[in-house]
This record gives C-alpha cells, sequence and structure tokens, in this order.
C-alpha cells in the first residue's frame, strides 16, 4: 500500500514495456477468435493494457513528486528522479504504441487470407 501511496519511481519503466508485450502476444493470439466470432477484441484489449500502463506512469510521477527517496533513502534524490522521469517517459511510449496496434486492428482485417 504504501507504493500505491507514494508511487515507485520504476512503475513506469516496468509496466509500459510488460503491457506491450502481452498486447502483442494477446493481439496474435486472439485473431483466430475474433475472425470466427466477428467481435472486435483487440481494440478492448488495448485499451485495457493502456490504461495499465498510464497506471504505472502514474506511480513514477507520484515518486517523483513525493520526492523519489522514500524506499532507498542510501540513493540520490536526482537519481530517483531520473528514474522516474524515464518511467514516465517510457510508460507514454509503449502507451501509445499499444493505442496504435489497437486502431490498426480497427481498419485492417486480419480474416483476409
Amino acid at each position: 500500500m504504501r507504493a500505491l501511496r507514494l508511487g515507485t519511481s520504476w512503475g513506469g519503466l516496468l509496466s509500459g514495456p510488460l503491457a506491450w508485450a502481452v498486447s502483442t502476444q494477446l493481439n496474435y493470439a486472439f485473431v483466430e477468435w475474433q475472425c470466427a466470432h466477428g467481435i472486435p477484441v483487440i481494440p478492448v484489449i488495448a485499451l485495457v493494457l493502456t490504461v495499465l500502463a498510464l497506471l504505472g506512469g502514474a506511480l513514477s510521477w507520484r515518486a517523483r513528486q513525493q520526492g523519489g527517496a522514500a524506499f532507498k533513502p542510501d540513493r540520490t534524490r536526482g537519481t530517483e528522479d531520473f528514474v522516474a522521469n524515464i518511467g514516465i517517459l517510457s510508460a507514454v511510449l509503449f502507451a501509445l504504441v499499444i493505442v496504435m496496434q489497437g486502431a490498426a486492428s480497427l481498419i485492417l482485417d486480419g480474416c483476409l487470407r
């Protein structure tokens, strides 16, 4: 609970790439199911994983706002701020990639062979 209250500087570094990797795997896994049922599930998955990536970025932002040194007192504030900034930017970048992949599934039909 302390991590949610104070944030973690590495939250965006973990959540962004992890959400993107899960999104990519699920995109490939659900193509046949989506073609068989005609329900566009991939954009919904993309939306959920985008929110997950951005939540990790919010944890990094919160750690940056709180001072960052709450968990690792031996580190300097500058190091924690740097990791938090990279985490925020990473989360936003991977969230945009997930959104673009989800939007592509609305335009491109994977059922054509």
